[in-house]
């Protein structure tokens, strides 16, 4: 059998509710949370809102003002990410390299904000008065075509959009395209923005945590956001943009670049779910999933898993059986954590959980599960708390993504 290329991380940039790096690897490591109360937008009756909304942010430091003044604000965290992502890795894009250099961006809903503002001004006057500035921004691959007119980029470019995987399943596709041979460099990850309608359905399908504390939870009055607590009652809205840098191992090592890891390879499947929420924890065993990660190299060292929980209960509890029947033996071994107390659910969120992975391997440290304070008692994974002593050493990590209507994703990196 050929051997497949081997492919590396070798940068890292995000918009996020935590900071760039290295501010949002600090803070995510002391177990801070990025999430505040919402005063941006009208979120109903009381109790207040709350979101884990990007901070730590000026597009101008990435973007030129004429570029800028066209660009939608998610594109330009996107751009923004992936420029920073290119000075992380010490590569900068020229002509010669442009042809096997790709995008790669994954959103569950991308632009938003101009989206309904272009869909109020075209209720309000009609489509012969709608704002013509607005509306070639409001495709859900305009962060992925404004990144490559930006940096010059000439090979291939993907949008992916899979609800909350779509950030793993944007640098999945990343590796398939350098493995294949369509690249030897790919950007990639994914990400998206709050907006009032977003808040507003997401609120309405109950999967919210409506600030109604129970005993053992934050400050009251406020949503939060405790994966894998006891008393977890709801997700907390996110947003921001996280990419990466992939590329062939031959080519990092010409260049001098030192990975952070390597991406092994990724695994997916499908489990019974509704449409509209998260499967239960009774929904089939992910034979499936078990069987292609058995093939990779590195599976049986993975000391970290970087969840994608997100605490709703029925995702929690799906997760901590999808983990133990995916790994067997290998799970109660494992630290588990999630960066979704820090940093609320989205789409993209994912590419920020594959981030943190290469980031746990680099430094060998384990962020803490934010906000956790009772650990939910029926969970038989090794939860990372504040007080879990770091690890002298990581070998493999493993990134678990389920999106509603239940598509599975995991993705395997290893030291490189």
């Amino acid at each position: 059998m050929r051997e497949l290329p081997r492919v590396v991380v070798t940068g890292v940039g995000m918009v996020s509710p935590l900071g760039p790096l290295p501010l949002f690897w600090e803070r995510v490591c002391a177990g801070a949370s990025g999430i505040v109360p919402i005063d941006w937008f009208d979120t109903g009756p009381a109790p207040p809102g709350t979101a884990a909304r990007v901070r730590d942010w000026q597009p101008k430091e990435h973007i030129k003002p004429a570029a800028l003044r066209r660009m939608d604000r998610f594109s330009q965290m996107v751009v923004s990410a992936c420029r920073m992502a290119l000075a992380d890795a010490a590569f900068a894009p020229i002509a010669a390299a442009a042809e096997a250099m790709g995008v790669v961006v994954g959103a569950a809903y991308g632009n938003l904000l101009e989206t309904e503002a272009f869909l109020n001004g075209l209720i309000a006057k009609g489509p012969a008065l709608a704002n013509p500035m607005l509306f070639p921004n409001l495709v859900l691959n305009a962060p992925a075509g404004y990144v490559a007119i930006e940096l010059g980029l000439r090979g291939p470019n993907f949008t992916v959009c899979h609800n909350e995987i779509s950030g793993e399943a944007a640098l999945a596709l990343a590796y398939d395209t350098i493995v294949c041979g369509r690249a030897d460099v790919v950007l990639a990850g994914g990400g998206d923005e709050i907006s009032p309608v977003l808040f507003h359905v997401s609120k309405d399908l109950g999967v919210l945590s409506p600030g109604r504390r129970r005993k053992g939870g934050a400050a009251a009055g406020h949503e939060w956001s405790s994966p894998f607590d006891q008393d977890r009652n709801g997700m907390v809205m996110g947003e921001g943009a996280a990419m990466l840098v992939l590329e062939r191992v031959e080519h990092a090592r010409a260049r001098g670049a030192v990975p952070y890891a390597e991406l092994v390879g990724h695994a997916a499947q499908t489990v019974p779910s509704s449409p509209h929420l998260w499967p239960r924890a009774t929904a089939a065993a992910p034979r499936a999933t078990a069987e292609q990660l058995r093939a990779l190299r590195g599976v049986d060292e993975i000391d970290l898993i970087v969840s994608c929980a997100n605490s709703t209960r029925d995702l929690d509890a799906f997760e901590a059986a999808h983990l133990a029947a995916l790994l067997g033996e290998s799970a109660p071994r494992a630290l588990v954590t999630s960066v979704k107390g820090a940093i609320g659910e989205f789409g993209g969120a994912g590419a920020f959980s594959v981030a943190v992975a290469a980031l746990a391997l680099r430094d060998c440290a384990v962020p803490p599960l934010a906000a956790l304070r009772r650990p939910d008692l029926s969970c038989t994974l090794r939860l990372v708390t504040a007080d879990t002593p770091a690890p002298g050493a990581l070998r493999a990590t493993l990134v678990s993504g389920t999106a509603r209507g239940g598509a599975c994703t995991t993705l395997l990196l290893a030291r490189p």
